[in-house]
């Protein structure tokens, strides 16, 4: 493996010739699909039937993505999205949303960055038109945008007979808890020098490893992680700092004596105890957060935002340390809607306690978070999202600017923000979530 590639890389997807323009034509070249399947979906578009092809090509689309993701088992699912409840025996159904199901094989290096933003926009295109809303606002969905649906769901699932889960990553994965590693390995070389969505993989399967691994597995994992998390800890985002300091809680509370003992030396490595929460309230705003963003992202999610985001604002105005990047994130996916409008419901409330932050939050948030929000950067190349965003800096953040957490590309953003500057908005949004997964 030469030095310089990286160990997860997502496909480019396939290239579908420049005159397949119609979704009957496009469909031909999906290997993953039967030919019952790809005569079946045709047969919707030569009827007209525009939205039912659609649906279908995003439904197979999804099936055979989430199959992918669960050949390396449920637990490791588990490990990724960060719940313990999730087990061999889960549902992927019911605990993989397409949302979450996306930004996973984005991480993989199954799908590629640019694959997963067209797969999210494509996503929110059709939960738009088969939602309540639209079918009461009388909006169809048209042959145009049909075909763009049919055209992402081909060019970077549908396309190949089979889809590559990196074969690379499942081998790190394996000897992190099966050696202990030198920093002078070539795949340790490769991971330090691999954007952040492949460090936050390699730190999600450590700390999942030092929490419920036994023995040797678990001696491993933290020889690993203490070896990793001082070339690691300039370049891991803040929500990945919070996840070594909760893992950190949790051992100590569950007793388990070597954990602990190791995820503190490591800690005391990179000075990172301002990390560890200390209780566990931060967990109760966490989960509702977490319940205000898959429902962002579903169906009908201009109904169901109101209540879910009603709740998390009941909790209490003084968000904890911990849990804030989650509510932010949550918060500004229903203030800042999508290309399709808002929440009536969600968006006056989540305002409300947007404007209810303090200015050296804000700060925080532009400063060390936004760079790393793959949540909400995608929505800064919407004019809807991002016109209400700049009319809230605008309203709300006056002295932003002048907060020394500010430099570089994060205060360029925060200034294009006050100008509603489109352009550089769109610019350094793309710059930015680009370094998530490209050098």
């Amino acid at each position: 493996m030469a030095s310089n590639d990286l160990i997860w890389v997502g496909p480019t997807g396939l290239t579908i010739p420049n005159d397949f323009t119609k979704p009957q034509q496009i469909i031909t070249v999906a290997n993953g699909l039967t030919i019952k399947q790809k005569d079946d979906i045709a047969r919707a578009f030569e009827n007209q039937a525009y939205d039912m092809g659609a649906e279908y090509t995003w439904r197979r689309s999804m099936i055979r993505l989430k199959s992918s993701l669960k050949s390396l088992g449920m637990s490791f699912i588990g490990e990724m999205l960060g719940d313990e409840e999730i087990d061999e025996f889960s549902n992927i159904e019911m605990v993989l949303n397409d949302y979450n199901a996306i930004s996973l094989a984005e991480h993989l290096g199954a799908i590629s960055a640019t694959g997963a933003l067209k797969l999210r926009q494509a996503l929110e295109m059709i939960s738009h038109y088969l939602s309540d809303k639209a079918e009461k606002d009388g909006e169809e969905l048209s042959l145009v945008d049909a075909a763009q649906i049919v055209s992402t769901c081909v060019r970077y699932i549908l396309g190949d007979s089979e889809i590559s889960i990196a074969i690379e990553f499942s081998e790190l994965r394996k000897r992190l808890v099966t050696e202990t590693i030198p920093l002078d390995d070539p795949q340790i070389v490769q991971l330090l020098e691999s954007p952040v969505f492949y460090l936050k993989t390699v730190i999600a399967v450590l700390v999942a490893a030092v929490k419920n691994e036994k023995g040797a597995g678990q001696e491993h994992a933290v020889r690993n992680l203490s070896n990793l998390i001082q070339p690691m800890w300039p370049h891991i985002a803040e929500k990945d700092r919070w996840q070594i300091g909760n893992a950190y809680r949790d051992v100590t509370s569950a007793g388990n004596i070597n954990a602990a003992k190791g995820l503190k030396n490591a800690l005391l490595k990179v000075k990172g105890f301002d990390y560890v929460p200390e209780n566990l309230r931060s967990t109760t705003f966490k989960k509702a957060a977490k319940s205000v963003i898959e429902a962002h992202f579903a169906l009908n999610n201009f109904y169901t935002e109101g209540p879910l985001v009603s709740n998390l604002s009941k909790l209490g105005s003084s968000i904890p340390a911990p849990a804030f990047i989650e509510c932010v994130q949550a918060y500004l996916c229903s203030f800042l809607g999508n290309p399709w409008g808002y929440a009536h419901t969600a968006a006056p409330v989540a305002e409300r306690e947007l404007k209810r932050i303090p200015i050296d939050r804000w700060a925080y948030y532009f400063g060390k978070v936004v760079q790393n929000d793959e949540v909400i950067l995608p929505k800064l190349l919407s004019s809807k999202p991002r016109d209400r965003l700049c009319k809230f800096v605008v309203e709300t953040l006056s002295d932003l600017t002048e907060n020394e957490n500010l430099t570089g590309d994060n205060l360029k953003l925060v200034e294009a923000l006050f100008k509603n500057d489109v352009g550089r908005i769109t610019a350094i949004a793309e710059k930015m979530y680009n370094k998530l997964s490209a050098k």
